[in-house]
């Protein structure tokens, strides 16, 4: 009988260190700062109009207006204030550049969809082999038991046999009982080959499994060691920038990232500065914001209310 291979066991690194995950966002020049602080001072709209957007980002125009639509809420919201007006004749454009940045970011995507899709498709083949393995086990107990059960059954009947040749013969009825048992033995032996068959069927697929995870997990790793290599650690670049006279985008990976990238560079174009709490949207580094609903900090509305000149919570 064949032996059921063990499966190979590896560890996934489930902690990807993520590139970029810190992001950084240019601060306002100061005197730019004022500037914006002595035109606008909260009272009536700042327009803004789209610029350039490069077509590798993969986002229409209409789609990237109203991204920069929900941007303006985090500060509208909270003043009660209409902030900020999309005028295609402004002359203080919004861009959306790609570069190595973005493309960067697009190859690390691609490979995190890559890992992920070998460990799911590991965990489906371990699965599988946790179900055959189960089986495989319940059915090798039952072959030994009828084994050895047959084996017992073929012992006996071996010396039944030898006793009656020894005696010249069985007599007429014991011949037909030995027959009987004969017929029995060889019903018990066909159904032990083809318990020993299913058996191997499922150590053969068992093993078919392990070498298809062995492949899977060469290849993740694989996978994984370049990742590390291309974007491990923590990478500061600059994801947005508000020059006074334009915002340029050059990073994002989702539209809720984008939103925020626009949020923080909004906030700067109304004279907004960097706060120190890193959940702000206004902090000068990106990472520990919640992307999905994020929440202008009591740092984000003094900063707010300093321009803006209303009561923070």
């Amino acid at each position: 009988m064949k032996v059921l291979g063990k499966i190979i066991r590896y560890f996934f690194i489930v902690f990807l260190v993520v590139g970029g995950s810190f992001l950084l966002v240019r601060q306002t020049d100061i005197s730019t700062k004022k500037y914006q602080q002595k035109i606008f001072s909260c009272q009536t709209p700042i327009t803004y109009s789209i610029g350039r957007i490069d077509p590798q980002f993969g986002i229409s125009q209409e789609n990237f207006i109203r991204v920069v639509s929900l941007a303006e809420i985090f500060w509208e919201e909270p003043t009660g204030r209409n902030l900020f007006k999309y005028d295609f004749e402004s002359q203080f454009k919004i861009n959306l550049i790609y570069d190595e940045r973005q493309a960067q970011t697009v190859e690390s995507g691609k490979l995190e969809e890559e890992l992920a899709q070998l460990e799911t498709a590991q965990k489906k083949i371990t699965a599988q082999y946790n179900s055959l393995q189960s089986d495989y086990q319940k059915k090798k107990l039952q072959y030994e038991k009828d084994l050895k059960e047959y084996q017992k059954e073929i012992k006996k009947f071996n010396e039944e046999v030898a006793y009656w040749n020894k005696k010249g013969g069985a007599p007429e009825d014991e011949y037909e009982d030995l027959k009987k048992k004969e017929e029995k033995l060889e019903k018990m032996g066909k159904n032990l080959e083809k318990e020993r068959q299913e058996v191997n069927a499922l150590a053969q697929k068992t093993n078919k499994l392990v070498s298809q995870e062995e492949k899977i997990v060469a290849s993740y790793n694989s996978n994984l060691k370049t990742y590390n290599n291309k974007f491990g650690g923590t990478q500061e670049f600059e994801k947005g920038v508000f020059d006074g006279k334009e915002i340029n985008i050059y990073q994002f990976k989702e539209l809720s990232d984008l939103r925020l990238t626009l949020a923080h560079e909004l906030g700067h174009y109304l004279g907004m500065d960097h706060v120190q709490n890193s959940l702000s949207i206004m902090y000068y580094l990106m990472g520990d914001q919640d992307l999905e609903n994020p929440i202008p900090t009591k740092e984000d509305m003094n900063e707010l209310n300093k321009v803006c000149k209303i009561q923070s919570d």
